[in-house]
């Protein structure tokens, strides 16, 4: 082709390709250039991408052409992946230049910490969240130029995929000019296998449910198949609606986050303070441009959003006198930023914004109420910008049309929505299309930006409408209802009617309940009703709205309000009361004294009152020292131990000369519940756990001087040691007690639920590696060798169990002397895991845990725990013991599961969950799923017979709607066909083994079946 033919062809401008040729690979190309032109080099045959690689790498050495062989690209190995990564990755950083980016980027320290301990750790994915407009692709940018000299980086922008047909795999792949083969998967595999430094692929412009769902999947299963920790993730994702990660096992175990039940995000950008906000501004503005401090309240809030603020920064002053009148909100902001910059190159503005919504409509259909399109008004063209287009739009990869920042995406297209809403006017039909806005709002947060900016639209443009759609019977109360009042109270739309008319309709939902008490000025909109409100509010509601109520009281700062509410609380109602006793301090003022509501609150029958109170006590600044050392006096002298309880777990937040007061009279109760409560709030920080030397001075002398402390009970001598280690103190009988504490210390340190100082980390470590107790001495090793690369998390191992054949034995036996030798003979059968029964367990005590560990080292144990309740017992229990995995069979509500996921992840031991056949719905796995647990567990109830329903169908429908790994149990031997099913991932065999007369005959009917399982996976 001609350089003429060849842009026509890519639909580029024939100077552009000119350059190209001149420079070779001096050239610099935009993003979406090279976007255009690896597709095409995907569409080439074999021997285009050949010659194509030819004369690149005799260009980057400078060779002639023609003095040697083409080379073979399936040759190229990781080395070649990494350098060609980081060159293409460098020439698009040179070229890349944010929208509106006219003063420096302010660096986020905080941010760029958190990313090199990402580095330094064994984690592969790091997970940016914030809003629009927060600053996440600029943060991301500069991790990658920060970071680039150490680490090879790719750069992705998920919205230039087509979904759901892109490969991430072919992406990764073509990204580094490599073919994908037969198997792209496969050949990104041998690829990173051979790389010699990480390569980091970051993936922008996740904004919608639909994006997070593709990536989230693709990135999941590039985890699995790649184990290599060279290859790692950053995605960049958009929020609200709040992140959940959970649908995803391995890339969820493989976050990079706070050690936590739920998988969240790595680092979350937040809004600028108002310090930092104005530090930025008068740092960065020009003479002309007015400081910070001129600047009305509104626009000094809509400043806090990076990207806002480089609007208002960029636009200068004519743009900000402009947006003065009225309320300032993103919307206003944009448009009247549109209107500016078009006017001062000289287009005309309606015509060129109606071709830009069209742009819009023609990019992002979906974003289209269905009720405001008609059929005919269904736009099926190519979306082509209008020229010239300045700043709003620039080309894509395909040769079509895409916007600079997805912000001005959300203006155009509101603006044409809220002109039909207003054209539709007070209809049915209006509403209708307001509830199907709010529904895909509540989706995806890049439609929730056009939702904000619709309801900003409107309030300009047809206010009237506002309040005929918050007043309608028909909108939705759980989603449009509550979006719309959140939008106006952070974008300064007032609609008085229509706040009342929600208030009044609040006892139907509590999402809209939470949305009015979040609503400026709602205290003069309700009146006197005001009061009452809010109380009958929290009578309905109960506790789950407790923070709103007090957030919502917090906000208000008005005495008068706060007395008021009060004065309607019903202090003989002991909901009522708590509340009031946990959020004492919002309802006191100066002109009345506190003592005497104090005294009824701590005189309060209900001990759930007065535990309330001294949970709380460490807030209280409106009471002076004597009125919280005399409530200390009467709550340590409380005659139910759950009060007392409540005020030692609040003895860290003190000041030093109360805490050291109420620490004599805790560690002096007459209950060990209390006592043990007083130690962990001492030693309960993660980031900073070695106690005040001064607190732990007045422990040990307190030990040493009361007798009844010669024998706490194991649970409470735990935690002394856990001080002695911490502090490095010493004492005559640490070394008899010492393993009791040491182990799960130890274990919070390898999980990285806890962090010490280096030398303390390692004092710990030589301490159990000396330790007599050989289970001690492994976690010491554990902890020594825990940074080592390619070592991924327990409950990452465990993940990767799906889709995969692996075998457990079951030890239902009732005699450890047998439990022990057929784990012999499991091992020796190379089983993947060794399960303690519960019935071992009821006989043998937790002992039996460690004896099998003890038997089977390097074979991952499975401790079965049967308990209603006390989840959190259970697993620290068994995980003290050696357990790798622990099943919890029984657990009776969502708070067990939960307490029980949080002590899984400090002790870094995966957690499976029984599910029967009554719990095998979608709901109940997701909300499972949520909690963080590991993987799911069907057995079958042996007490049934053969009128129980087959463990099989139960575990096909588990495996339907979650993608954890689940194992069955069902008296499977190893002739049972059902092995052969795809409706398991660890098949759970137990008394056809356990049963056998001969060990030789065990051994044998073991390794046949584990011969038949590893040839099932591998088929």
């Amino acid at each position: 082709m001609s350089v003429r033919e060849f842009a026509a062809h890519l639909g580029v401008n024939d100077a552009a390709v000119s350059n190209w040729e001149r420079r070779g690979i001096e050239a610099k190309l935009r993003y979406e250039t090279q976007q255009i032109l690896d597709t095409e080099l995907a569409r080439s045959g074999p021997d285009v991408v050949a010659r194509f690689e030819f004369i690149l790498q005799h260009e980057a050495e400078d060779t002639p052409l023609g003095t040697g062989p083409i080379p073979n690209q399936s040759a190229t190995s990781g080395p070649d992946f990494g350098l060609r990564s980081r060159r293409r990755t460098a020439a698009l950083l040179d070229t890349a230049t944010p929208v509106l980016m006219e003063v420096p980027y302010r660096v986020d320290d905080a941010a760029v910490g958190r990313f090199r301990q990402f580095l330094a750790s064994t984690a592969r994915v790091f997970v940016i969240a914030g809003g629009v407009g927060s600053g996440k692709t600029c943060l991301s940018q500069h991790l990658v130029r920060e970071c680039r000299e150490t680490v090879d980086f790719q750069l992705h922008l998920c919205q230039t995929w087509v979904l759901p047909t892109t490969d991430l795999a072919t992406e990764v792949l073509r990204y580094s000019s490599l073919s994908s083969g037969d198997d792209a998967l496969l050949t990104l595999e041998r690829v990173v296998g051979a790389l010699a430094s990480p390569c980091v692929v970051v993936i922008d412009g996740i904004s919608s449910e639909e994006h997070l769902s593709f990536v989230g999947r693709q990135v999941d299963g590039i985890l699995r198949q790649t184990d290599s920790h060279h290859l790692r993730f950053v995605l960049v994702v958009r929020t609200p609606p709040e992140l959940d990660l959970s649908p995803f096992p391995i890339l969820a175990a493989s976050t990079f986050r706070q050690i936590s039940a739920s998988p969240t995000a790595s680092y979350t950008l937040a809004p600028w303070t108002m310090t930092e906000t104005r530090e930025w501004w008068d740092g960065t503005r020009r003479n002309s441009q007015i400081p910070f401090s001129r600047l009305p309240g509104p626009l000094q809030s809509l400043a806090s959003i990076p990207l806002y603020s480089q609007l208002l920064h960029s636009a200068g002053e004519p743009l900000q006198e402009g947006i003065r009148n009225g309320p300032a909100n993103g919307f206003r902001l944009v448009d009247h930023c549109v209107r500016t910059i078009l006017g001062r190159n000289a287009q005309p503005i309606e015509p060129t914004i109606e071709s830009l919504i069209q742009v819009a409509r023609a990019l992002d259909p979906n974003a289209i109420p269905p009720s405001l399109t008609t059929p005919s008004q269904k736009t099926n063209y190519r979306a082509e910008p209008p020229q010239p287009t300045p700043l709003f739009v620039e080309r894509a990869s395909d040769g079509g049309a895409r916007f600079a920042h997805d912000i001005f995406r959300a203006y155009f297209l509101a603006t044409w929505i809220s002109d039909r809403l207003a054209e539709t006017g007070r209809s049915a039909a209006t509403v209708i299309a307001f509830n199907e806005l709010a529904v895909r709002a509540s989706q995806s947060a890049a439609a929730r930006n056009v939702f904000d900016f619709v309801v900003c639209a409107l309030d300009s443009r047809a206010h009237h409408l506002i309040e005929v759609i918050a007043l309608a019977p028909s909108i939705t109360m759980d989603v449009a209802l509550p979006m719309l009042l959140e939008t106006m109270a952070t974008n300064g739309v007032l609609a008085e009617d229509a706040i009342r008319s929600s208030a009044h309709r609040c006892t139907q939902s509590q999402a809209l309940t939470k949305a009015v008490l979040a609503t400026p000025n709602l205290p003069e909109i309700l009146g006197d009703q005001h009061a009452p409100w809010v109380v009958e509010q929290l009578r309905t509601h109960g506790s789950q709205l407790w923070p709103s109520i007090a957030k919502h009281v917090e906000d208000a700062l008005n005495v008068e309000i706060s007395t008021r509410i009060v004065s309607c609380i019903d202090l003989d109602s002991p909901a009522e009361a708590a509340f009031l006793a946990r959020y004492f301090d919002l309802f006191t003022n100066a002109g009345h004294d506190p003592f005497d509501l104090l005294q009824q609150l701590v005189r309060n029958l209900d001990w759930r009152v007065r535990a309330a109170l001294a949970e709380s006590l460490p807030g209280r600044g409106t009471l002076s020292p004597p009125q919280v050392n005399s409530l200390i006096e009467q709550l340590a002298g409380d005659y139910d131990y759950k009060v007392r309880a409540g005020l030692a777990r609040a003895i860290s937040a003190l000041d030093t000369a109360a805490c050291q007061r109420v620490l004599r009279l805790m560690l002096t109760d007459n209950n060990w519940h209390v006592r043990e409560q007083a130690l962990q709030s001492i030693t309960a920080a993660r980031q900073n756990p070695v106690p005040d030397p001064a607190f732990t001075d007045q422990v040990l002398a307190i030990i040493s001087t009361d007798k009844s402390w010669l024998r706490p009970p194991v649970h409470v001598a735990k935690l002394i040691t856990r001080i002695h280690m911490l502090s490095g103190t010493t004492t005559r009988d640490l070394q008899v007690r010492e393993n009791t504490g040491l182990i799960g210390l130890l274990k919070e340190v390898r999980s990285g639920w806890i962090t010490l100082p280096p030398e303390r980390e390692q004092a710990l470590v030589r301490c159990g590696q000396e330790s007599s107790h050989w289970l001690v001495a492994r976690e010491a090793e554990a902890v020594r060798r825990r940074h080592e690369s390619g070592t991924p998390s327990i409950q990452e191992w465990y993940r990767r169990r799906r889709g995969r054949r692996s075998l457990q034995v079951a030890l239902d036996v009732h005699s450890l002397d047998r439990a022990t030798e057929i784990a012999y003979v499991a091992v020796e059968a190379d089983v993947d895991f060794i399960e303690v029964g519960d019935p071992l367990i009821k006989r043998e005590g937790i002992a039996a845990i460690e004896a099998i560990k003890q038997c089977a080292p390097d074979t991952a144990v499975v401790a079965e725990m049967m308990s209603a309740d006390w989840g959190r017992d259970q697993v620290e229990l068994a995980a003290e013991a050696g357990a790798d995995v622990i099943l919890l069979i029984g657990p009776a509500s969502m708070a067990s599961v939960s307490t029980a996921v949080a002590a899984a992840r400090r002790l870094g031991v995966a957690l499976t969950l029984d599910a029967t056949p009554e719990h095998a719905t979608p709901a109940w796995l997701r909300d499972m799923e949520r909690t963080g647990i590991d993987g799911f567990v069907v057995t079958t109830n042996i007490d049934l017979g053969v009128g129980s329903n087959h463990p099989l169908a139960t575990a096909a429908a588990v495996r339907r709607y979650s993608q954890l790994p689940v194992a069955v149990s069902g008296g499977f031997s190893p002739g049972d066909d059902a092995l052969s099913s795809d409706e398991w991932d660890i098949a759970i065999i137990g008394r056809s083994i356990a049963d056998a007369v001969a060990p030789a005959d065990t051994a044998g009917q073991l390794a046949t079946l584990a011969r038949k399982i590893r040839a099932k996976e591998h088929s």
